[in-house]
């Protein structure tokens, strides 16, 4: 894929280039020459079968489903954008904060109380250690908790911002050692926002560097520097009525001279104040430095990289959308910008109108449900491929959701960010086969491994589909 980039505006000299190259020679020797090493038994070194078997290419099971035909008639969707619309916008239109200060610390109240219990304390830091009285007090008192909520404000992203839990950059984790509780699980790491994202501002944490905001999805803590304030002058230009989505991940946003505002990817939406030709023209918002107001600059977008949404909702465009995601690492809430299952599958329904809640629990309610709890899953592999619909239907089991695309072999094929497979362990401890990726596989990756537990394939824990009419 080619790369975007804003319009130059000067280059580096090739002295400085030399000097950055010494520089950073010299950066990696202080490092050492000892390099960590981590015992990975060859399985972590392979794949598992499906990666083989199943085409890696969505546009193969879009051209099965009818690439073309239309997966809900155009005023199903048309209601579906315009509902779209409304949650997007719904934090401008809060009267007062809507998540309680319960609600807003029951995850610290939690952590405060693994971290101190007697035995298998939990709450691990980027240093692999326990999170020390002084740092956890520190961060607690920051949060200014007693006076949630403190303000009432309107605001919008104005880059791609992790949302965090506490007001820190610092992570924790459960033990460092076990599955789903070290790297890449990092529990104060929510969600990650796109830049243009309306939000509403309930409180500014003891030293005023970070925000708690709420949004159409979840709440939770932002640097202060990820917001720009709007008034109401300004959300009113911000809500054209009109608005595009972005069709590629790490498009550069600059202004009409060149000046690069911040990145885009799939999942973010701009408001569209003009067009010219086949590009069209989006509001981006930036933060004055001095006030902490939004600034709107105008920033030309070409038709390969964003559409007026919604698009026309088929397997073959989720499919030219999806097939940008295959092969991305695994990012658990969006960690390093990387997407989990659930962000994945948002992310790729935007540019369709299609509003999917944050987590897969909500996610997997969000359309018509079909049950297949107290099934073989033999009996659910046929539930699967008799009542699924490709392309719009989810397949959820507890912690996780993917997409049903078709079928390959008469096995249901599933489009899916996965970290790994459950595998044995030792003694209590459960392992993982890890694919930390975003692929197809069937309902039952891993099922040859010699480590795989008996019922603990996906297909096993699969509970609930939910199909889009």
């Amino acid at each position: 894929m080619t790369a975007l980039f804003c319009p130059a505006r000067g280059g580096i000299s090739g002295v400085r280039l030399l000097v950055t190259i010494a520089l950073t020679v010299l950066l990696a020797a202080c490092g050492g020459n000892k390099v960590p090493h981590f015992d990975l038994d060859a399985d972590h070194l392979s794949d598992v079968r499906d990666a083989r078997v199943f085409p890696q290419n969505l546009s193969v099971f879009a051209a099965q489903a009818g690439a073309d035909r239309p997966l809900i008639g155009p005023a199903s969707q048309a209601e579906r954008n315009q509902r779209f619309d409304r949650l997007f916008f719904s934090p401008w239109g809060s009267k007062r904060a809507s998540i309680k200060a319960a609600d807003a610390f029951a995850g610290m109240d939690q952590y405060s109380r693994l971290r101190i219990r007697s035995k298998n304390p939990k709450g691990y830091a980027e240093n692999l250690r326990l999170w020390d009285s002084v740092r956890w007090d520190t961060l607690v008192t920051n949060t200014r908790r007693d006076h949630f909520p403190s303000r009432l404000d309107k605001g919008v992203t104005v880059r791609q911002v992790s949302v965090r839990e506490l007001p820190t950059e610092r992570p924790w984790y459960g033990h460092p050692f076990h599955p789903g509780q070290g790297f890449p699980f990092d529990s104060f790491q929510m969600s990650l926002l796109p830049p243009g994202m309306p939000v509403l501002i309930t409180h500014t944490s003891r030293d005023g560097a970070w925000i708690y905001v709420e949004t159409a999805l979840f709440g939770g803590w932002l640097p202060v520097d990820s917001v720009a304030l709007v008034d109401e002058q300004a959300m009113a230009l911000y809500r054209t009525g009109s608005y595009a989505a972005i069709l590629r991940d790490d498009v550069p946003l600059c202004d009409t001279i060149g000046t690069f505002l911040t990145m885009a990817r799939v999942g973010t939406v701009l408001p569209i104040v003009g067009q010219s030709g086949s590009s069209l023209d989006v509001l981006v918002p930036s933060r004055d430095p001095i006030t902490g107001r939004a600034v709107f600059s105008t920033v030309r977008l070409a038709a390969n990289v964003a559409a007026r949404k919604p698009l026309p909702l088929t397997a073959g465009r989720l499919a030219a959308i999806g097939n940008q995601f295959m092969g991305q690492p695994y990012g658990w809430g969006g960690m390093f910008g990387n997407r989990d299952c659930s962000s994945m599958l948002r992310d790729l329904f935007v540019p369709f109108g299609i509003w999917l809640p944050r987590n897969s629990a909500a996610q997997s309610r969000s359309w018509q449900t079909v049950s297949l709890e107290g099934l073989s899953p033999a009996a659910k592999i046929d539930k699967i491929l008799t009542q699924g619909k490709p392309f719009a239907t989810l397949l959820w089991l507890p912690g996780h959701i993917t997409l049903y695309v078709g079928q390959q072999h008469g096995d249901p094929a599933i489009f899916h960010s996965v970290w790994g497979v459950r595998t044995q362990g030792n003694g209590k401890i459960s392992g993982r086969f890890i694919l930390g990726r975003t692929m197809i596989t069937s309902t039952q990756p891993g099922q040859e491994l010699d480590r795989v537990k008996d019922g603990t394939l996906l297909i096993d824990r699969m509970a609930r589909m939910t199909i889009l009419r």
